[in-house]
């Protein structure tokens, strides 16, 4: 914790007004606990709502902070997810296999595009920091915690430092908890019994975008977890929007038109997602077990 502190004061030194981007998952309420609780700086918050939240994210959020007395703001992008994935790819895989899964089918393309980053880029993290800006701060403070989040976060983490600026936003982004594992953070939750977001109860692993599909390939895919905690969620995105066939296609190598055709002979998209759920909960035939991020 003394490390997080010398990071959260040494940015501060270098500027005069910071925001704390909250997503209400765990780790950034126990950033903003750090920061409200063991120092004397008072970030305005920032939530993006990417249109993907569990229906009681922006109110536990807003929670929170009147809790700490915090300044809470809402950014959110001017287009909706659909028009994002279909324009710059479905976020599928996660970051760095969607990339790799990309450059293989560059010569035997199927028909659709998967791009995790871009869609976490232009969904979260631009509208937060043109907000953040906006606002007058040119420091922002994240609960990223590196290599215990994911590789690539691992990656900037040994490159970068905890703080670095990052010039297409013009803005300075710190992440005090670099380095903190799983068990120092619940270590903490669990000492200042922090509050949880209320999905938690009903099974959600993660908070944030509910239709990512990051670990799609893995046993604890959220599509899966998604049909379980929230069903009508599932629904919309699995059938409405259609991302079921997508996952079909990823999940058997195949063209989205022979996807489309086979769903077709079944009764269409609405029977088999009614008929047969499971299915769609992994974009793997034989997903890997646990989520390694």
């Amino acid at each position: 914790m003394r490390t997080a502190l010398r990071i959260i004061n040494e940015a501060m030194a270098a500027h005069r007004k910071a925001c704390l981007a909250f997503s209400g998952g765990s780790d950034s309420v126990l950033l903003m606990d750090l920061i409200f609780r063991h120092t004397e700086h008072r970030p305005v918050v920032v939530f993006a709502d990417s249109q993907m939240e569990y229906p009681e994210t922006e109110a536990f959020c807003r929670t929170v902070c009147g809790h700490y007395g915090a300044e809470i703001h809402i950014a959110r992008a001017s287009h909706t997810p659909e028009e994002q994935w279909r324009r710059y790819g479905w976020p599928m895989m996660g970051k760095i296999a969607a990339r790799k899964w990309m450059q293989r089918h560059t010569h035997r393309p199927l028909g659709f595009k998967i791009d995790v980053s871009t869609c976490c880029r232009m969904m979260k993290i631009a509208p937060a920091r043109r907000l953040a800006k906006k606002l007058g701060c040119t420091l922002q403070f994240t609960g990223v915690r590196g290599a215990s989040d994911d590789i690539l976060r691992g990656f900037r983490a040994i490159k970068d430092g905890a703080t670095h600026y990052v010039k297409a936003d013009g803005l300075t982004v710190c992440n005090p908890l670099t380095g903190w594992t799983d068990t120092m953070g619940r270590r903490y939750r669990d000492k200042y019994d922090l509050p949880v977001h209320p999905s938690k109860a009903r099974g959600a692993v993660t908070i944030g975008c509910v239709c990512c599909g990051g670990g799609s390939q893995f046993t604890i895919s959220a599509f899966r977890l998604l049909r379980r905690t929230w069903p009508e969620a599932w629904w919309k995105y699995i059938v409405e929007t259609r991302m079921g066939e997508i996952i079909l296609a990823i999940k058997y190598d195949t063209h989205i038109d022979t996807v489309r055709e086979s769903i077709d002979s079944l009764g269409g998209l609405e029977t088999v997602a009614r008929e047969r759920p499971w299915i769609f909960d992994h974009t793997a035939a034989d997903p890997l077990p646990g989520y390694e991020k």
